[in-house]
């Protein structure tokens, strides 16, 4: 079965730490970037952010979609997982450019704050919804049975596919809304 190199599952794990470390530390209130030790701070950490961001696509973006699954992928999910990897990687390059954009203006006390502080809460809200999507779909891979979990996570391992009554009707759904996806793409 294929997997991750150490190094992916490496950049994979850690990123998702940090990026967990930026939901946590965010910043509440935008007068507290009036205090120009936390403004500097929040500064370094969307560029190393970005930086991390670009050097995982740039790794990544190679690299098959749903490594490691047993069976053959329909085109349908292949779609719908190359398109929720995308919106995840977009979600977090918006993440750090448009917190860099709200830093200088309102360093700057320039206008437009309010479009750009829009835009970073959309794009934070966005990376929630599509990194849901994604953990749900890696939840749901695992408990099929399909070899992706394996690829990328280093614990709770599956010891093969699952061919329950449950899991037969949710795959036969499953492939249903795979058919209508292929007939979109056409």
């Amino acid at each position: 079965m294929k997997s991750h190199t150490s190094l992916a599952k490496f950049i994979h794990w850690t990123f998702t730490l940090l990026y967990a470390y930026g939901i946590f530390k965010q910043v509440e209130d935008l007068n507290e970037l009036q205090d120009t030790s936390l403004l500097n701070f929040e500064i370094i950490f969307a560029v190393v952010f970005l930086i991390l961001v670009l050097v995982r696509y740039s790794y990544m973006k190679d690299t098959p979609a749903l490594l490691g699954a047993i069976d053959e992928i329909p085109k349908g999910h292949l779609f719908i997982a190359k398109t929720v990897h995308r919106l995840v990687y977009f979600s977090l390059i918006m993440l750090p450019i448009t917190g860099l954009l709200i830093a200088g203006l309102f360093n700057l006390k320039m206008g437009g704050l309010e479009m750009a502080i829009a835009i970073h809460e959309f794009s934070a809200f966005l990376s929630y919804v599509v990194i849901g999507l994604h953990i749900g779909a890696s939840l749901y891979s695992r408990l099929k049975g399909e070899g992706m979990w394996n690829a990328m996570v280093p614990v709770w391992q599956e010891s093969g596919k699952k061919n329950s009554k449950l899991v037969l009707r949710l795959e036969n759904f499953e492939h249903k809304i795979y058919e209508k996806v292929e007939k979109f793409i056409k």
